[in-house]
């Protein structure tokens, strides 16, 4: 009777511990707004957008993201997210380039507006505090502050 029970504990624990691997990270339910500017280097000037960006992290592991220059100019994202050891990674599911109407766009604000102009993944995260955090991507810093849902 001992025997069955620790080969069936046994066969439970394994089962448990195989169905943990499968499971996400953590995930969850938060809103940051940022209200940054950017810096870009072009060959003949540096030009500066102003950039504001909200990411939206679901309990479910999903997010949603939008970055905007103040002339309207950006894209919009979502998909999954993941924290890891790296960082949070954001994995894009479907994006969507915003140009605004008027056709003076010009092409930093253009190329901008390209999602695949930002690395998204091993986003590293540093806290400043219980409202602001610092998202650095590989050729970015963005300053963010929590939102109340």
């Amino acid at each position: 009777m001992n025997k069955k029970i620790m080969l069936a504990s046994v066969a439970s624990g394994l089962l448990i511990g195989s169905m943990a691997t499968f499971v996400n990270s953590p995930t969850i339910s938060q809103s940051m707004v940022s209200q940054t500017q950017l810096l870009v280097d072009t060959h003949k000037s540096t030009h500066v957008l102003d950039l504001n960006a909200v990411i939206t992290l679901k309990r479910s592991g999903q997010y949603e993201m939008y970055f905007l220059t103040d002339n309207k100019v950006g894209f919009n994202t979502s998909g999954r997210y993941q924290f890891d050891h790296h960082g949070l990674s954001l994995m894009p599911e479907q994006s969507e380039q915003v140009l605004s109407s008027q056709q003076n766009n010009s092409v930093v604000e253009t190329m901008f507006s390209q999602r695949g102009m930002h690395s998204m993944e091993d986003l590293k995260v540093i806290p400043l505090s219980e409202q602001q955090l610092i998202l650095v991507a590989p050729k970015y810093s963005y300053l963010f502050t929590k939102q109340e849902l």
